[in-house]
């Protein structure tokens, strides 16, 4: 074996270790549920875990792939919502292991996917091998990727994994272009089909990680001519203008699968009106600043906390002003600036100056950038500390230095331990952390040690500090008892509940329990809701449709549980085919009457509920005079009906662009129902009518990403 096969192999063995340390909590259980120490939801169960099992069942059950789920909020587009997770190819894992352990294994992969990545930079940087694996370390083992894990953000998390390859396809792109060589055509596609890959995990984070790649490009660009000795001239804009207009169209081609589907989703959906007082709900508050070198555990989007001997390092590299240091600096500000949201004016000028920014929310997930930027500059720190050629009077800067940030680090948690007379374990790991970076710091000028030991020192110091810190954060749930929550209920409600609609005012039915029995609910928690349904729902529960929420009927005091001031109107329910109203605390209503009370949930049957599909007069108004169609026959993108006319056939199915009506084989304009539902006018004798979902933007995305893809491959292969 030669020893660049070896290297190799060791890079692979170490990109695998650390996101192995970083989740041990999962090798006892990998088929359990990652969860923020006791937090009561995530985002896995809530959305993921049904998206992935609706997308299964559909595939298996009905040989389709679902464009449409009815499974939530009454139904909505699968292919516009970010969250099912059907564009990304990583998440296609679920279709072949059980979903839960496929969760486990993307946050696994793309974890030393980030390692990788930050790895592979920092080689090209010209950083050592010890400095590029320190800032490989900092960067996949950031307390705030494992925040987000026990949230339970995988689009986000498998994102933000891809920022140090945007960087490092930028880098080599403009390296291309700057030295004119022949192979910017293909770097410029393979940057923009990178950032492409981003924004099909989570779209959310496309904007920060382009904007990123702009940055860094034009900071490359300038760079190579100041080391050139030339000027800017108009070819060499033109050149660089050239491959940015690359970049963006074949980042624009591949996310155009998702994209122009949720382009056509979003004016129709409530995010697109959103408040920046709704976009800032969870801004960062300035307090939050110690605990980038103070571990605290608290509100999981606020998790800021680097390391404190990552921080200790990336202080060094700016003291001596390293490479990019200053560079690297202004990016981790400017997250920090971001993540304070309202508190400064800078995130409202953001919003206003960059397209799409103000459909974004929860500033600090910005800090991402704060910690990729901290740990480029540790890396550059200790390939600084192992260089052994350091002049007297900066070492004694840096001695200085490091002995003034420890000492405050320790001066705080003294600080709080007199005030309160009591320390958590986090603390006191800080305080023994802070003392043993300070004097690893020592040693490491002070005597003559072995590099190899210093190296030893550091990259155990991380270690220690990092898992120290993420194991406090996480905690796992078994997954059989996480899939099964009220299961009783879900059992009895399935059995007598048939085609009806379910809507629960307190989420008291888990929305991965009931799609695992095919019941469908008209509440749920979705951040795209679409804008036609919530105000229907307002109309007929009761709650005021003026503020932006993640979850439908919104929680004033944040607790499901508690009453909000119900007030149902069985009617509108009932044209929306919900049968059954399950609540945690009773709900006084005519025409609902109480069935049942399982699980301490009261169960509540709607007696004014409409089947799937009925016939109605052509009175232009809402009939009290109806009947019921012969059959519906239902997959996820084609429904059959069997009715009667004359009259106004009416599916009780949100109306969506896409949907596609034929009568006995021929093409018919629908009509919109009570501003929500679909109809069809039927004449005399019986009928077949057809709904299907055949949405252009659908097809026309997928053809744009595949056509970006071939080429792509065609640029590579003719080199």
């Amino acid at each position: 074996m030669t020893v660049r096969l070896r290297r190799r192999l060791l890079d692979s063995l170490l990109t695998l270790l650390i996101p192995t340390l970083l989740l041990a909590l999962l090798i006892p259980d990998p088929d359990g549920f990652p969860f923020w120490r006791g937090a009561s939801y995530s985002d896995l169960l809530i959305s993921h875990w049904p998206n992935a099992f609706f997308l299964r069942q559909s595939i298996f059950k009905w040989g389709q792939i679902p464009l449409w789920n009815p499974t939530t909020l009454g139904g909505g587009p699968f292919a516009a919502d970010p969250l099912s997770g059907l564009w990304y190819p990583p998440n296609w894992l679920t279709l072949v292991i059980p979903i839960s352990l496929a969760f486990n294994l993307l946050f696994w992969l793309h974890l030393a996917w980030a390692a990788w990545g930050t790895r592979r930079l920092m080689r090209t940087e010209g950083v050592g091998l010890v400095g590029g694996w320190i800032a490989a370390l900092a960067f996949s083992g950031t307390p705030k990727f494992l925040a987000h894990i026990g949230l339970g953000h995988l689009g986000l998390v498998c994102a933000v994994s891809w920022t140090p390859w945007v960087v490092l396809t930028t880098r080599r792109m403009v390296d291309e272009v700057c030295g004119r060589s022949g192979g910017w055509l293909r770097w410029s596609a393979l940057t923009g089909v990178t950032l492409g890959v981003v924004a099909l995990a989570d779209p959310r984070w496309a904007l920060p990680a382009g904007l990123l790649a702009l940055v860094y490009g034009l900071r490359r660009a300038v760079y190579i001519h100041r080391e050139q000795g030339g000027n800017w001239s108009w070819p060499a804009w033109r050149r660089l203008l050239k491959a940015g207009a690359v970049t963006g169209t074949s980042a624009s081609a591949m996310v155009a699968c998702l994209a122009l589907p949720l382009l056509e989703f979003l004016p129709l959906s409530t995010r697109w009106s959103i408040s920046i007082g709704d976009q800032t709900t969870l801004s960062l508050p300035g307090s939050q600043i110690l605990g980038v070198i103070l571990p605290q555990v608290s509100q999981p989007e606020w998790m800021v906390y680097l390391g404190m001997t990552v921080c200790c390092l990336a202080f060094m590299a700016v003291l001596i002003r390293a490479p990019e240091a200053g560079f690297w600096s202004a990016i981790i500000v400017g997250a920090w600036l971001l993540s304070l949201g309202d508190q400064t004016p800078l995130y409202a000028l953001f919003t206003k100056i960059i397209p799409g920014s103000g459909l974004l929310r929860v500033p600090p997930r910005i800090l991402f950038m704060a910690s990729f930027g901290a740990a480029v500059m540790a890396g550059r720190g200790l390939d600084w500390v192992l260089t052994g050629d350091h002049d007297p009077p900066e070492v004694k800067k840096i001695r200085l230095a490091v002995i003034g940030l420890m000492s405050a680090v320790i001066l705080l948690i003294s600080g709080i331990w007199s005030l309160t007379r009591t320390i958590s374990a986090l603390m006191l790991g800080g305080y023994v952390l802070a003392f043993l970076t300070a004097l690893w710091a020592l040693l490491s000028f002070a005597h003559r040690l072995p590099r190899n030991i210093i190296a030893l020192g550091w990259v155990l110091l991380v270690i220690v500090d990092l898992m120290w810190i993420d194991t406090q954060l996480l905690e796992v749930r078994p997954s059989s008892t996480s899939l099964d929550e009220r299961a009783v209920l879900a059992e009895s409600l399935a059995g007598e509940v048939g085609t009806w609609r379910l809507y629960s005012p307190s989420y008291s039915l888990p929305y991965a329990t009931a799609v695992q029995k095919s019941l469908e609910m008209a509440d749920g928690v979705n951040p795209l809701q679409l804008k036609a349904y919530r105000d229907y729902m307002a109309s007929s529960t009761g709650f005021s449709p003026d503020n932006y929420s993640v979850t439908l009927p919104p929680f004033p005091s944040g607790e499901p549980d508690r009453p909000w001031g119900v007030d149902l109107e069985p009617a509108m329910l009932g044209r929306l085919n919900i049968g059954y109203i399950v609540s945690e605390y009773p709900v006084d209503t005519p025409g609902i009457h109480l069935q049942d009370r399982l699980e301490g949930v009261y169960v509540y049957r709607n007696e004014m509920a409409r089947p799937r599909a009925w016939v109605e007069e052509l009175s232009g108004e809402p009939s009290s005079s109806w009947r019921p169609v012969e059959s519906v026959d239902w997959t996820p993108n084609r429904i059959t009906i069997h009715a009667r006319g004359p009259g106004l056939l009416v599916l009780s199915e949100v109306d969506y662009p896409g949907w596609m009506i034929s009568v006995d084989g021929i093409q018919t304009e629908g009509h919109l129902v009570d501003n929500l539902l679909r109809g069809v006018t039927l004449l005399s004798g019986d009928h077949e009518v057809v709904f299907s979902f055949q949405p252009k933007t659908v097809f026309l995305g997928c053809g744009t990403t595949l056509f970006a893809l071939l080429s792509l491959a065609i640029l590579w292969v003719r080199r």
